[in-house]
């Protein structure tokens, strides 16, 4: 599996980007593992990839 990284998320996960994507793009994909999905964020440090945190969901204040 391959992503298109940038700023250290990925983008334009796929198989097969040589025959999907332009060859001017080629330089920007690198290889992830197969759970990888378009949103995860790479860990450098740590060589990971994780899913981006779930957003915080607020509580409506009931109006009894």
């Amino acid at each position: 599996m391959f992503c298109r990284k940038i700023n250290n998320t990925a983008v334009d996960v796929c198989v097969d980007y040589k025959n999907q994507f332009h060859l001017e793009l080629h330089s920007e994909f690198v290889e992830c593992p197969g759970d990888v999905q378009a949103g995860w964020i790479y860990n450098a440090d740590e060589d990971t990839w994780s899913a981006p945190p779930e957003p915080e969901v607020e509580e409506e204040e009931s109006s009894e």
